[in-house]
């Protein structure tokens, strides 16, 4: 019987995979991740106040068309 050659199975081999094309890429530098993080959390806080802001439109608008008097934000005086 003539044995087979075992190289083609699905076995993990000794030698770690040949990452060529990991040569371009570079890891981002503290700076760039601070960009980022900096960048990230302005676009989360400017969206939840903009959120904020739609929901309000959307109380007053629905209050106005309940056809309500007092649909007016109220203020309070800070003199209390």
């Amino acid at each position: 019987m003539a044995t087979k050659d075992r190289s083609d199975s699905a076995a993990p081999s000794e030698e770690p995979p040949d990452h060529s094309d990991d040569r371009n890429l570079r890891p981002l530098s503290d700076a760039a991740r601070a960009i980022f993080i900096a960048a990230l959390a302005t676009a989360l806080v400017l969206g939840y106040l903009f959120l904020n802001k739609l929901v309000d439109i959307s109380r007053q608008e629905d209050c106005m068309l309940s056809r309500s008097r007092n649909c007016a934000a109220i203020e309070l005086n800070s003199d209390r």
